[in-house]
């Protein structure tokens, strides 16, 4: 049995000494900002020293800008009307559940300056993404560079690229599964029938959610599907971000494990295989975002992740599921919803109508042990239990670092069962981390979504927290508690949970004075059903 353990590091003893600049003092881009003075300094002085001192060596920046070239209102509102004509309507559609008609866009939608961005490639820095949001370009770049880059006039601020070491998934066993029908449901989940049991997505199944309508954007390492739980998936569009192509499995020079993690969580929130493994959303629609390299040692970076949330948004995702996070070069301080550049543009998300679904991270037990996204507050940040509904030990804790608790709401993330992602199509495993935990989520959130086509993120985010199994008392180990999907989806009708049993001490049909021989018993067909929150 293979068991690889899964924990990352959180430096909580760096302080911001050691990097001579103070992030809380950095502001992101908001609808408004139009002009944006630049920072003092431009480049905090540890890079500035790493740089001097590395004059040959590569490092990866955010490149942030003062303006986009727009500097008066007749101008903003007449590139907004231009771009509102290139968003599709589904993404339209999506954006007026939380914003009026008139300011469905905003300045953070307008490109960035391609003539500010040619100004700095033209420095030797070579591109690897663009963000409208951000207002800001990620490069590698020499050190020796930097300093010039940053005098340029419209260069606002130059910060690292943040990013953290990966976790490993922790994988158990693989094999088949069985082909039983779970408590009469129609759906013959096989061994994934707990997993999602314990979030009442059977229930909802037999309601008829299983996802349709719902575009879900996965954020992640690749995606291999070969697997014959795969077979099925609707993808709408998938785009390599490291390659900047549309590939998102395995390509010649990517390592063999590059879309593993990938395919593990693909399958946990989209499996179709009856009687073996079946996932929460596997009638949803699908992008998929390859965004994260596996090839060495060096952190994974957060640009990718926010390329491919923007990708998203412009195709119209309802929701992100994303097993993924970042802490290296943060601290503990950092994680107040408002520093970290992932959580800043989850928290954008959420104002244009898209729900991210996030793991807290596996660097439980200590309190204040999660991740960024994590710490956005228009998030759902999930941990990870057993399947008795114990917190896994490494599950990330809260709070966040301006006190607010930590995570939204847990799901199995211990011995989830999920599809093998190597070679062999028709293998399954176990596997454990918040990794996990997160698509399970996700998944019951297009069911929700399914069922209220007209809840915004945030109205999802409260059915779950309001009827979580720790709602009246939430803590910084399971936040609001497990997840319960059909209370969340607040729907009061009757669900067939049992199609037969048999009675004792019952009348026979042909016995009608109800007189038993010893011994005797009759067998009833009959159906439970669950409403509400009762069983009758």
């Amino acid at each position: 049995m293979l068991r690889i353990l899964l924990k990352i590091s959180i430096p909580f003893l760096i302080t911001t000494l050691l990097f001579g600049f103070t992030n809380a003092n950095f502001r992101f881009p908001g609808p408004n900002d139009l002009k944006m003075e630049k920072e003092v300094p431009v480049v905090p002085e540890k890079l500035q020293e790493d740089a001097k001192n590395n004059p040959n060596s590569l490092f990866r920046v955010w490149v942030f800008f003062t303006d986009k070239g727009i500097f008066n209102e007749d101008a903003l509102n007449s590139a907004l009307k231009e771009f509102s004509k290139r968003l599709t309507p589904r993404c339209l559609k999506r954006r007026m559940k939380v914003r009026s008609k008139d300011n469905l866009v905003d300045f953070r939608d307008l490109p960035v300056r391609e003539d500010y961005i040619r100004s700095i490639t033209a420095r030797g820095a070579h591109l690897r993404v663009k963000s409208k949001w951000l207002n800001a370009i990620s490069v590698e770049v020499k050190g020796k560079d930097i300093i010039p880059i940053s005098n340029l006039p419209f260069v606002r601020a130059i910060r690292r690229v943040h990013g953290r070491k990966r976790d490993n998934i922790r994988i158990e066993w693989h094999g088949r599964g069985s082909n039983i029908k779970e408590g009469g449901y129609t759906l013959s989940y096989g061994p994934s029938f707990n997993q999602l049991m314990q979030i009442e997505v059977p229930l909802l199944h037999e309601l008829g959610y299983t996802g349709e309508g719902v575009m879900i954007l996965m954020l992640d390492t690749g995606f291999r599907r070969v697997h014959e739980s795969l077979q099925h998936l609707n993808i709408v569009a998938e785009h390599d971000f490291i390659n900047d192509d549309d590939t998102t499995w395995n390509q010649p020079g990517d390592p063999d494990n590059q879309d593993h993690h990938g395919t593990i969580t693909l399958s946990t929130i989209a499996g179709y295989s009856p009687g073996n493994l079946i996932g929460p959303a596997f009638n949803a629609s699908f992008l998929l975002a390859k965004t994260e390299d596996v090839s060495d040692e060096q952190p994974i970076e957060e640009d990718y992740w926010v390329a491919g949330l923007e990708w998203g948004d412009s195709l119209g995702a309802d929701i992100v599921s994303s097993s993924l996070g970042y802490i290296n070069w943060y601290t503990y301080e950092d994680l107040n919803g408002d520093i970290c550049v992932t959580t800043v543009a989850a928290d954008m998300a959420a104002q244009n109508g898209i729900l991210v679904v996030n793991a807290m991270g596996n660097s439980g037990p200590e309190p204040g042990s999660l991740i960024a996204p994590a710490d956005a507050d228009s998030i759902v940040a999930v941990g990870a239990v057993d399947s008795s509904g114990n917190i896994a030990y490494f599950s990330s804790r809260g709070p966040t670092y301006d006190g607010r608790i930590k995570p939204e709401i847990c799901a199995q993330g211990v011995s989830t069962f999920c599809a093998y992602p190597g070679d062999y199509p028709e293998e399954y495993l176990r596997a454990s981390g918040t990794s996990l935990s997160t698509p399970l989520i996700a998944g019951l959130c297009a069911l929700l979504l399914e069922a209220h086509p007209d809840w915004g993120p945030m109205d999802i985010r409260q059915a779950l927290l309001s009827t979580g199994t720790y709602h009246n008392n939430p803590n910084n180990d399971y936040g609001w508690g497990i997840a319960k999907g059909l209370e969340a989806a607040g729907i009061q009708v009757g669900i067939p949970i049992l199609q037969s049993a048999t009675l004792l001490d019952t009348f026979p049909e042909d016995n009608p004075d109800g007189t038993l021989s010893p011994g005797e018993r009759a067998t009833l067909t009959f159906t439970l059903y669950n409403v509400g929150n009762s069983e009758i």
